[in-house]
């Protein structure tokens, strides 16, 4: 079952309060920044947009956590959890629902607790062993950085070839050296980890040990996984894309994706819940250098932001509603290996 105070504490703690008080206030200035935006053509363009363009930008984004738990579930399935639905609606959409509530965690908290609570409901909804659902997050989490970073380096070369706006080098800097840094950990828990966790205590040994399990075994069949995670972020980029056709602007596809991909990087900078006013800063600065006016500008990432942030936080509510009166039902299957003994 979803445990109800664990993340209203979380959003009600002092920190998490400043944080988003920091994130408004960083929106507030990203705003008063651009002073030569006109609000009442910002508010015409929101209400001249194609209402099924941006309804179409918003079912594409919500597929997205499908395609999340598509993954997942290879992830699961990679180190021996088989899932299966024990309602009607099936283990996709049950693994959906804890998606989306992860979702809504980082949203509205820092540090990425979204992740942290997603493997507890998990957890608790199953009995799967919590380090090893932490090790295939963590997984995610090295996959998306490698394939956000590669596909950002290629369209940036495309679209800004010669001319990158600082920002977008920035973001890309800080991608390649967390894809640095991942990797770099990845190599050592993968070639140094046996004889590492040696040197710990007895009870730190044994979590140790299964957070590698979930992050090393969950790596098979990795032509699935980086095929997942592409789609994933091709629905990011479209997204951008189908809100600029929405709004009637002249948004290239590359541009658009560029856009997009920095948003997420910057979003997942643990200052702000889920990267407020950092990401609509950074994705302002790159729909300018695509070559929007600055009323474009606002409204693209005002749309965009309704949602890739507000819709989640929308409907991260209801599903957390819903689990307080539907709890996940789910069940694992476990395929035995050595390491299961640990």
């Amino acid at each position: 079952m979803v445990d109800r105070p664990s993340i209203r504490n979380h959003i009600c703690s002092p920190r998490n309060v400043i944080s988003f008080l920091l994130g408004l206030g960083l929106l507030v200035l990203t705003v008063r920044s651009v002073t030569t935006v006109d609000v009442d053509a910002v508010l015409t363009s929101l209400q001249e947009a194609d209402p099924l363009w941006f309804v179409a930008a918003l079912c594409l984004f919500q597929g997205l956590g499908i395609v999340r738990s598509l993954r997942w579930q290879l992830l699961l399935e990679n180190v021996g959890y088989t899932v299966h639905g024990d309602s009607r609606i099936g283990s996709i959409t049950e693994l959906t629902r804890i998606i989306y509530l992860g979702w809504f965690a980082n949203c509205v908290t820092v540090a990425r607790l979204g992740d942290v609570y997603r493997c507890s409901v998990l957890h608790r909804s199953t009995d799967a062993d919590i380090s090893v659902t932490a090790g295939t997050v963590l997984t995610e989490r090295i996959v998306d950085i490698a394939i956000l970073v590669v596909a950002l380096v290629a369209t940036v070369i495309v679209v800004f070839w010669g001319d990158v706006p600082p920002a977008v080098l920035q973001a890309t800097m800080i991608g390649t050296g967390l894809l640095i840094v991942v990797i770099s950990g990845l190599l050592v828990i993968d070639r140094a980890g046996r004889s590492f966790d040696r040197w710990l205590p007895s009870r730190v040994q044994r979590i140790y040990r299964r957070v590698r399990r979930g992050t090393v075994d969950s790596l098979d069949r990795y032509p699935q996984l980086v095929g997942y995670t592409a789609i994933g972020w091709l629905f990011e980029g479209m997204t951008m894309y189908l809100v600029g056709v929405a709004l009637g602007v002249d948004l290239s596809f590359g541009g658009a994706f560029v856009a997009a991909l920095v948003g997420v990087l910057l979003s997942t900078i643990p200052i702000t819940p889920g990267g407020l006013g950092v990401t609509e800063a950074g994705i302002a600065l790159v729909l300018g250098w695509v070559g929007l006016d600055p009323t474009a500008v606002a409204a693209v990432t005002i749309c965009y932001r309704l949602i890739s942030y507000w819709s989640v936080v929308g409907i991260g509510v209801t599903v957390y509603a819903i689990g307080l009166w539907y709890p996940i039902s789910l069940s694992v299957n476990r395929r035995t290996r050595s390491t299961d003994q640990l």
